[in-house]
């Protein structure tokens, strides 16, 4: 039975109050290969993701995404080879990933962040037949990823949320 593609309850915050904001939704198109398993990371909205490592070598083996209340479930794996490498960058109060260009084919070959005030990486091995740049929408940041997995992250897709400022400005 396929698993929703977004939670269909409210959200909890943190804190455990109702979120009056829409949960992450999947946004743009789910790039790279069809094995593995399915997965969808996301951090609850008005979390913001704080901090992510990335396990890489030829592929990008997994990634892990940090809020500032804890880890979210691993993206794939941490590294299946002695000669893995692992980085890990922290954002800034007030920065959000707003994208990704990737390279792919049967696996995420390759992955760089950009956020509303730097870009992280390139990440990984440089073997893909394709390139993409996945980007949210204007007031929306990237909250997460879904996409498939095992050992390595073989596709992925954005998870958007409001940004933090247009989620706190009301419209006229």
């Amino acid at each position: 039975m396929p698993a929703p593609k977004v939670p269909s309850e409210p959200q909890k915050n943190a804190d455990n109050s109702d979120s009056n904001a829409a949960p992450a939704e999947e946004y743009g198109e789910e790039c790279g290969g069809s094995g593995g398993v399915p997965y969808c990371v996301f951090a609850n909205h008005p979390a913001r993701i704080a901090r992510v490592t990335i396990w890489h070598r030829q592929y990008v083996d997994g990634i892990l995404l940090e809020t500032e209340q804890g880890a979210l479930p691993t993206i794939g794996g941490t590294g299946r080879h002695r000669d893995i490498r692992s980085d890990t960058f922290a954002l800034d109060s007030g920065e959000f990933i707003t994208g990704i260009e990737v390279e792919y084919w049967n696996y995420i070959d390759r992955i760089k962040f950009h956020t509303n005030k730097n870009a992280y990486g390139p990440y990984g091995g440089n073997g893909a037949r394709l390139k993409k740049f996945l980007q949210a929408p204007p007031g929306r940041m990237v909250a997460g990823f879904k996409g498939r997995h095992w050992e390595l992250v073989d596709s992925i897709q954005l998870m958007v949320a409001p940004e933090p400022k247009a989620a706190a400005v009301n419209p006229k």
